[in-house]
Protein backbone atom coordinates (compact mmCIF):
# COMPACT_ATOMS: atom_id res chain seq x y z
CA UNK A 1 0.00 0.00 0.00
CA UNK A 2 1.49 3.35 -1.03
CA UNK A 3 1.29 6.61 0.94
CA UNK A 4 -1.69 7.94 -1.01
CA UNK A 5 -3.69 4.76 -0.32
CA UNK A 6 -2.76 4.93 3.37
CA UNK A 7 -3.84 8.57 3.49
CA UNK A 8 -7.22 7.78 1.91
CA UNK A 9 -7.75 4.82 4.23
CA UNK A 10 -7.07 6.95 7.31
CA UNK A 11 -9.30 9.69 5.94
CA UNK A 12 -12.12 7.17 5.53
CA UNK A 13 -11.62 6.03 9.13
CA UNK A 14 -11.80 9.59 10.44
CA UNK A 15 -14.91 10.31 8.39
CA UNK A 16 -16.63 7.14 9.61
CA UNK A 17 -15.71 8.01 13.20
CA UNK A 18 -17.22 11.50 12.93
CA UNK A 19 -20.35 10.36 11.11
CA UNK A 20 -20.98 7.66 13.70
CA UNK A 21 -20.58 10.15 16.53
CA UNK A 22 -17.69 8.24 18.05
CA UNK A 23 -15.40 11.24 18.00
CA UNK A 24 -14.42 14.42 16.18
CA UNK A 25 -11.58 15.61 14.02
CA UNK A 26 -8.82 17.03 16.22
CA UNK A 27 -5.20 18.04 15.96
CA UNK A 28 -4.27 15.05 18.10
CA UNK A 29 -5.89 12.75 15.55
CA UNK A 30 -3.99 14.41 12.73
CA UNK A 31 -0.72 14.08 14.64
CA UNK A 32 -1.37 10.39 15.13
CA UNK A 33 -2.29 9.78 11.48
CA UNK A 34 0.76 11.68 10.22
CA UNK A 35 3.06 10.59 13.04
CA UNK A 36 5.80 9.58 10.60
CA UNK A 37 6.25 13.20 9.52
CA UNK A 38 7.86 15.89 11.63
CA UNK A 39 5.19 18.56 11.15
CA UNK A 40 5.16 22.02 12.69
CA UNK A 41 2.00 23.75 13.92
CA UNK A 42 1.27 25.57 10.65
CA UNK A 43 1.61 22.37 8.65
CA UNK A 44 -0.72 20.56 11.05
CA UNK A 45 -3.27 23.35 10.64
CA UNK A 46 -2.96 23.08 6.86
CA UNK A 47 -3.67 19.36 6.95
CA UNK A 48 -6.57 19.96 9.34
CA UNK A 49 -8.16 22.39 6.89
CA UNK A 50 -7.61 19.96 4.04
CA UNK A 51 -9.24 17.13 5.97
CA UNK A 52 -12.16 19.33 6.99
CA UNK A 53 -12.71 20.21 3.35
CA UNK A 54 -12.64 16.56 2.38
CA UNK A 55 -15.03 15.58 5.18
CA UNK A 56 -17.44 18.37 4.27
CA UNK A 57 -17.45 17.35 0.61
CA UNK A 58 -19.47 14.64 -1.07
CA UNK A 59 -16.34 12.53 -1.74
CA UNK A 60 -17.54 11.77 -5.25
CA UNK A 61 -14.84 10.74 -7.69
CA UNK A 62 -13.24 13.85 -9.12
CA UNK A 63 -14.85 16.19 -6.56
CA UNK A 64 -11.41 17.32 -5.38
CA UNK A 65 -10.58 18.69 -8.81
CA UNK A 66 -14.00 20.39 -9.01
CA UNK A 67 -13.19 22.34 -5.85
CA UNK A 68 -10.10 23.83 -7.49
CA UNK A 69 -10.20 27.07 -9.43
CA UNK A 70 -10.82 26.60 -13.14
CA UNK A 71 -7.24 27.34 -14.21
CA UNK A 72 -5.81 25.16 -11.44
CA UNK A 73 -8.09 22.28 -12.38
CA UNK A 74 -7.13 22.58 -16.05
CA UNK A 75 -3.42 22.67 -15.27
CA UNK A 76 -3.68 19.78 -12.83
CA UNK A 77 -5.44 17.59 -15.39
CA UNK A 78 -2.77 18.31 -18.00
CA UNK A 79 0.07 17.76 -15.53
CA UNK A 80 -1.33 14.48 -14.23
CA UNK A 81 -1.70 13.30 -17.81
CA UNK A 82 1.91 14.29 -18.46
CA UNK A 83 3.28 12.24 -15.57
CA UNK A 84 0.81 9.38 -15.87
CA UNK A 85 3.33 7.18 -17.67
CA UNK A 86 5.93 7.45 -14.93
CA UNK A 87 6.57 4.42 -12.77
CA UNK A 88 4.43 4.07 -9.63
CA UNK A 89 6.47 2.89 -6.68
CA UNK A 90 5.30 0.23 -4.26
CA UNK A 91 6.11 0.66 -0.59
CA UNK A 92 8.88 -1.93 -0.91
CA UNK A 93 10.41 -0.23 -3.93
CA UNK A 94 10.23 3.14 -2.22
CA UNK A 95 12.00 1.83 0.89
CA UNK A 96 14.72 0.26 -1.24
CA UNK A 97 15.22 3.45 -3.22
CA UNK A 98 15.41 5.60 -0.11
CA UNK A 99 17.99 3.24 1.32
CA UNK A 100 20.06 3.41 -1.85
CA UNK A 101 19.64 7.21 -2.10
CA UNK A 102 20.87 7.67 1.47
CA UNK A 103 23.94 5.70 0.46
CA UNK A 104 24.56 8.14 -2.38
CA UNK A 105 23.45 6.06 -5.37
CA UNK A 106 22.60 8.54 -8.14
CA UNK A 107 20.32 6.22 -10.21
CA UNK A 108 18.23 5.60 -7.08
CA UNK A 109 17.86 9.34 -6.52
CA UNK A 110 16.69 9.87 -10.09
CA UNK A 111 14.17 7.03 -9.91
CA UNK A 112 12.98 8.24 -6.52
CA UNK A 113 12.44 11.76 -7.84
CA UNK A 114 10.22 10.46 -10.62
CA UNK A 115 8.30 8.24 -8.24
CA UNK A 116 7.61 11.09 -5.81
CA UNK A 117 6.18 13.55 -8.34
CA UNK A 118 2.65 12.42 -7.49
CA UNK A 119 3.37 13.07 -3.80
CA UNK A 120 4.27 16.65 -4.72
CA UNK A 121 0.86 16.96 -6.38
CA UNK A 122 -0.92 15.59 -3.29
CA UNK A 123 0.87 18.09 -1.06
CA UNK A 124 0.15 20.96 -3.49
CA UNK A 125 -3.59 20.24 -3.20
CA UNK A 126 -3.39 21.06 0.51
CA UNK A 127 -2.10 24.54 -0.29
CA UNK A 128 -4.52 25.21 -3.17
CA UNK A 129 -6.96 28.11 -2.97
CA UNK A 130 -4.62 30.42 -1.06
CA UNK A 131 -3.71 32.73 -3.90
CA UNK A 132 -0.85 30.75 -5.43
CA UNK A 133 -1.57 28.95 -8.75
CA UNK A 134 -1.34 25.17 -8.68
CA UNK A 135 1.32 25.36 -11.38
CA UNK A 136 3.56 27.44 -9.12
CA UNK A 137 2.95 25.22 -6.10
CA UNK A 138 3.86 22.08 -8.01
CA UNK A 139 6.85 23.78 -9.61
CA UNK A 140 8.15 24.93 -6.23
CA UNK A 141 7.51 21.48 -4.79
CA UNK A 142 9.43 19.80 -7.60
CA UNK A 143 12.37 22.13 -7.01
CA UNK A 144 12.31 21.25 -3.30
CA UNK A 145 12.16 17.56 -4.23
CA UNK A 146 15.26 17.95 -6.41
CA UNK A 147 17.09 19.84 -3.67
CA UNK A 148 16.16 17.19 -1.12
CA UNK A 149 17.90 14.58 -3.27
CA UNK A 150 21.09 16.63 -3.04
CA UNK A 151 21.08 16.55 0.76
CA UNK A 152 19.45 13.17 1.35
CA UNK A 153 22.81 11.58 2.24
CA UNK A 154 22.86 13.68 5.40
CA UNK A 155 20.20 11.38 6.82
CA UNK A 156 21.27 8.09 8.40
CA UNK A 157 17.93 6.33 8.26
CA UNK A 158 15.76 5.82 5.11
CA UNK A 159 12.58 6.54 7.08
CA UNK A 160 14.01 9.81 8.38
CA UNK A 161 15.07 10.64 4.83
CA UNK A 162 11.50 10.10 3.61
CA UNK A 163 10.18 12.41 6.32
CA UNK A 164 12.81 15.01 5.43
CA UNK A 165 11.83 15.00 1.75
CA UNK A 166 8.13 15.48 2.52
CA UNK A 167 8.90 18.22 5.05
CA UNK A 168 11.08 20.10 2.54
CA UNK A 169 8.34 20.00 -0.08
CA UNK A 170 5.74 21.27 2.38
CA UNK A 171 8.03 24.01 3.66
CA UNK A 172 8.76 25.24 0.13
CA UNK A 173 5.06 25.51 -0.70
CA UNK A 174 4.25 27.10 2.64
CA UNK A 175 6.90 29.77 2.12
CA UNK A 176 5.56 30.44 -1.38
CA UNK A 177 2.05 30.93 -0.02
CA UNK A 178 3.32 33.19 2.77
CA UNK A 179 5.43 35.20 0.33
CA UNK A 180 2.40 35.70 -1.93
CA UNK A 181 0.33 36.81 1.04
CA UNK A 182 2.98 39.33 2.08
CA UNK A 183 3.12 40.66 -1.49
CA UNK A 184 -0.64 41.17 -1.53
CA UNK A 185 -0.52 42.89 1.85
CA UNK A 186 2.23 45.20 0.59
CA UNK A 187 0.24 46.05 -2.54
CA UNK A 188 -2.89 46.77 -0.53
CA UNK A 189 -0.90 49.05 1.75
CA UNK A 190 0.56 50.85 -1.28
CA UNK A 191 -2.90 51.21 -2.87
CA UNK A 192 -4.24 52.69 0.34
CA UNK A 193 -1.46 55.29 0.42
CA UNK A 194 -1.99 56.02 -3.27
CA UNK A 195 -5.66 56.77 -2.58
CA UNK A 196 -4.55 59.16 0.14
CA UNK A 197 -2.49 61.02 -2.47
CA UNK A 198 -5.48 61.31 -4.78
CA UNK A 199 -7.84 62.37 -2.00
CA UNK A 200 -5.43 64.96 -0.61
CA UNK A 201 -4.77 66.39 -4.07
CA UNK A 202 -8.52 66.78 -4.62
CA UNK A 203 -9.02 68.35 -1.20
CA UNK A 204 -6.22 70.90 -1.66
CA UNK A 205 -7.31 71.72 -5.19
CA UNK A 206 -10.82 72.56 -4.04
CA UNK A 207 -9.46 74.74 -1.23
CA UNK A 208 -7.03 76.60 -3.51
CA UNK A 209 -9.43 76.69 -6.47
CA UNK A 210 -6.66 75.46 -8.74
CA UNK A 211 -4.49 72.46 -9.39
CA UNK A 212 -1.80 71.83 -6.82
CA UNK A 213 1.85 71.15 -7.55
CA UNK A 214 3.70 68.05 -6.48
CA UNK A 215 5.81 70.13 -4.08
CA UNK A 216 2.73 71.68 -2.45
CA UNK A 217 1.15 68.25 -2.03
CA UNK A 218 4.30 66.78 -0.49
CA UNK A 219 4.82 69.71 1.87
CA UNK A 220 1.21 69.69 3.04
CA UNK A 221 0.62 65.95 3.39
CA UNK A 222 4.12 64.64 4.10
CA UNK A 223 4.34 62.44 1.01
CA UNK A 224 7.70 61.92 -0.64
CA UNK A 225 8.04 63.22 -4.18
CA UNK A 226 9.23 59.77 -5.26
CA UNK A 227 6.01 58.15 -4.04
CA UNK A 228 3.77 60.79 -5.60
CA UNK A 229 5.53 60.37 -8.96
CA UNK A 230 5.09 56.60 -8.64
CA UNK A 231 1.34 57.13 -8.19
CA UNK A 232 1.34 59.47 -11.18
CA UNK A 233 3.05 56.84 -13.34
CA UNK A 234 0.64 54.10 -12.27
CA UNK A 235 -2.37 56.29 -13.12
CA UNK A 236 -0.87 57.25 -16.45
CA UNK A 237 -0.48 60.87 -15.36
CA UNK A 238 -4.25 61.34 -15.20
CA UNK A 239 -4.67 63.03 -11.84
CA UNK A 240 -6.84 66.01 -12.65
CA UNK A 241 -6.12 67.87 -9.42
CA UNK A 242 -2.33 67.87 -9.86
CA UNK A 243 -0.39 70.44 -11.85
CA UNK A 244 2.14 68.14 -13.56
CA UNK A 245 3.76 70.93 -15.58
CA UNK A 246 4.69 73.11 -12.61
CA UNK A 247 7.00 71.20 -10.25
CA UNK A 248 8.00 74.12 -8.10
Amino acid sequence: MNEEEVFREELAKIKEMIQSGEGELSKETVKEVFSRMDLDESQLEMIMEYLKGKLDGDDEEGSEEKELASEDSKYLSLYLEEIRGLKTLTDGQKRALFMAAVNGEKPAKEELMEGLLTQVVDIAKMYAGQGVPMEDLIGEGNVALAVSMEVIEQEDDPKEAEEMVAAMIMKAMEELVNEDSLSKDAFEEWAEKANEVLDKAEEMSKELLRKVTISELCNEAGFTEEFVREVINVTGGKIEYLDLENNS
